[in-house]
């Protein structure tokens, strides 16, 4: 797998997974809408953004997915991002709304974005990415549950749902290289920093307020995959 340079992408391609993107978006948006993921005590109002919105954010960001991921490991690697894209656009839509990121969705996404990655691999040849994949994402795990027995000391919000959610960002940025996992988890906390300050600054919210972390660490995930071009080490 080279990582010199983007590849090429036919726009026909860009334009087919885009598409498939919003149809998958569409299914997503009902199961959402329903309101079925949240728990008897969670009952307060719904988000303000409409969640007419999932279809089409989903076929953007699958769109791109496949314009940056395409032709890499023999067009093998685009679908292990497609499917994290789908959970992702899941997950955040649920952690904005209840600051809950269901084990439902975030432990079946390990078997498969492993599976997924490794036939990436062996498309490629690049066993080398799916073992640093496999190590980078056990080490970020592993830093974010100290982060959450720190928090719990210290009586924050802070939780084992973004611990599991480590994980997944690990894997995902691991497979391209350290420095994608060090732009998703720098990306996460200063985004996540900005919008608490505003959120003081405009007297939205005071200091004190939970802040879903979730969305932060997806939102610096999916500026990882489209900043790396190639692994610095």
């Amino acid at each position: 797998m080279s990582w010199a340079a983007f590849p090429a992408t036919p726009v026909w391609f860009v334009l087919v997974v885009a598409l498939a993107g919003g149809a998958v978006g569409e299914v997503l948006r009902r199961r959402l809408a329903t309101g079925g993921y949240r728990l008897d005590d969670e009952t307060g109002p719904p988000p303000r953004v409409p969640v007419t919105v999932v279809p089409v954010v989903l076929a953007l960001l699958w769109g791109l997915i496949a314009w940056r991921f395409g032709p890499l490991s023999e067009w093998a690697l685009a679908p292990a991002y497609l499917g994290l894209g789908a959970v992702a656009v899941a997950l955040t839509w649920i952690d904005a709304d209840v600051h809950r990121l269901p084990r439902g969705l975030t432990r079946p996404a390990y078997p498969l974005l492993v599976v997924q990655l490794a036939i990436a691999s062996a498309a490629s040849g690049d066993w080398g990415a799916l073992w640093r994949a496999l190590v980078v994402g056990a080490v970020l795990w592993l830093v974010y549950a100290l982060l959450a027995l720190v928090a719990a000391l210290l009586g924050s919000g802070f939780g084992l749902g973004d611990v599991t959610l480590a994980g997944l960002v690990g894997l995902s940025t691991g497979y391209l290289g350290v420095s994608a996992t060090l732009v998703a988890t720098y990306a996460a906390f200063l985004l996540s920093a900005a919008y608490g300050l505003s959120r003081i600054a405009l007297r939205r919210g005071g200091r004190k307020d939970d802040i879903a972390f979730g969305p932060w660490m997806l939102l610096g995930l999916l500026l990882a995959l489209v900043v790396a071009v190639r692994p610095l080490f």
